[in-house]
């Protein structure tokens, strides 16, 4: 009897000092107690898009700010656009399940604490500046081509899943850029690192939708942290084979006369020549350090991108007068031009307006997060330190300041810079504060310059009303099926 009573006593002060929180949002429905929500976390990691998408619509329905609970953890979900920017450049450390991440792919600038993140970005931001992402056109440019030329194989040949090509189109186009590989070193990158890429980012979040997984004691004694290992040998192998050869090819040039460009504006340079530069003349950075970056990069860039330019194409498909009105543009502009350049891509208003409308309405990436290492003290609520807090980029992108047609499909509006909400919170598809994505140039070039090619060269029809995601380390089309039909 009294071991009963002690028992529901600890509960209760269990509750209290765990649970119970003064000035806290509203909590989202199926909490159970010490459990909290997770066992519909359980019941959802199988389709984790429908979870996810139904805390971002109680979001928005319940005034831009709730709470979950898994176990003791409290998470926040805000998709208020003043919060979540205060948030998001106050608080830069990330929760500790970015750190699945960062023990697959290396700590680069996704996963790097606060204090780490701000130095290195501040050594990468010049190689994303618009010069050095100018001298990318060209190859961008004949990688757009190539995919054109493979996409024909199966053009006139109905309904068919594109989402290799693209895949491969975008993995080839960043190393391209990022590593300026040779053809043999090329097909490894295209084979062996992208397959061992995406099975790892499939590793880190089938750990993070199993809360058991979280314990790293657990995990550790797994055959997928075995696979895991292995995986990271191999792509390690790969990428010190290139680093090394790289920096053998920059000392045999070293002493050149042509090395003395190098680093002149307007020359294409590889970020790996970057990264080697600032290890080999500012000391800042190690191997190991280069490594985690070139992994980051390549690894967030084609994953994120291919499914980006995925979804484009599935939208023009949907909207015949949206295809025909951008096919029309690209061939204005491009009608007795042989080469792209910076200036013409400048001249796309309505193309670069659809990208923008399907990266709104069809995010990718539904969620970024922060764990909040001090009170965030709001009128009506108090966010507690040590808690997680997603940043709903689902919500911003429904808030009520885009208009009663929030929901809907409309490249026009980004035409008219006076209908638009003017918090720059409310548009986030490449993150949001400070710790906004480096490479969002770099992807919005990417895209454009394959979708000139693409739409020139057909005709695309899709149904993107029954799109289907799966959720990983972001969100994918289930089966996509594009029809391409040739131009006459």
């Amino acid at each position: 009897m009294y071991a009963l009573v002690l028992l529901v006593l600890l509960g209760v002060v269990y509750h209290v000092y765990c649970w119970w929180k003064p000035r806290s949002p509203p909590i989202f429905p199926g909490q159970l107690p010490f459990i909290g929500h997770g066992h519909i976390f359980l019941k959802y990691r199988n389709d984790m898009w429908s979870y996810l998408k139904s805390i971002g619509e109680y979001v928005l329905e319940h005034g831009g700010i709730i709470q979950f609970r898994a176990g003791p953890h409290i998470v926040y979900a805000v998709n208020d656009p003043e919060v979540a920017g205060m948030i998001a450049n106050t608080c830069l450390d990330k929760p500790y399940y970015y750190k699945f991440m960062s023990d697959g792919i290396g700590n680069g600038l996704v996963t790097l604490n606060g204090d780490m993140w701000k130095i290195h970005h501040k050594l990468l931001n010049p190689a994303f500046s618009q010069k050095v992402l100018n001298t990318y056109l060209n190859e961008m440019d004949v990688q757009g081509q190539n995919l054109v030329s493979q996409l024909t194989t199966v053009a006139e040949k109905g309904p068919v899943d594109i989402t290799d090509f693209l895949f491969k189109h975008i993995l080839r186009t960043v190393s391209r850029t990022s590593l300026r590989l040779e053809a043999k070193d090329q097909d490894m990158i295209d084979n062996d690192f992208g397959e061992a890429v995406e099975e790892i980012g499939n590793i880190i979040i089938h750990r993070a939708l199993r809360p058991m997984l979280h314990l790293s004691f657990l995990f550790n004694r797994t055959a997928m942290k075995r696979r895991q290992v292995e995986l990271i040998r191999d792509n390690r192998e790969l990428l010190d084979h290139i680093i090394q050869k790289r920096k053998s090819d920059l000392e045999v040039t070293k002493d050149t006369v042509n090395n003395k460009d190098d680093f002149v504006p307007g020359k294409f340079k590889p970020i790996l020549d970057l990264l080697l530069h600032l290890s080999d003349e500012q000391y800042v950075l190690s191997d190991d350090e280069i490594r985690a970056h070139l992994n980051t990069f390549v690894a967030a860039s084609f994953d994120t991108t291919s499914s980006a330019l995925q979804t484009v194409l599935l939208a023009l498909g949907s909207y015949p007068d949206v295809q025909e009105r951008v096919f029309n543009e690209i061939q204005n502009v491009f009608d007795n031009i042989e080469e792209l350049t910076k200036h013409d891509l400048t001249k796309l208003v309505y193309l670069e307006a659809v990208i923008k409308e399907v990266l709104r309405v069809y995010n990718i990436i539904p969620l970024v997060a922060r764990k909040l290492d001090t009170d965030i003290v709001l009128p009506k609520y108090t966010l507690r330190a040590g808690s997680s807090c997603i940043l709903s980029i689902y919500g911003l992108h429904r808030h009520s300041s885009w208009g009663p047609d929030a929901r809907e499909f409309k490249p026009e509006r980004w035409l008219n810079p006076d209908t638009l909400p003017t918090n720059p919170n409310l548009y986030a598809p490449f993150g949001i504060g400070k710790r906004i994505c480096i490479g969002r140039q770099y992807a919005m070039m990417s895209m454009k310059t394959s979708l000139i090619h693409i739409v020139r060269k057909f005709h695309i029809s899709g149904d993107i009303s029954t799109l289907k995601w799966n959720f990983e380390v972001v969100l994918k089309a289930k089966t996509p099926l594009i029809t391409l039909t040739l131009r006459s």
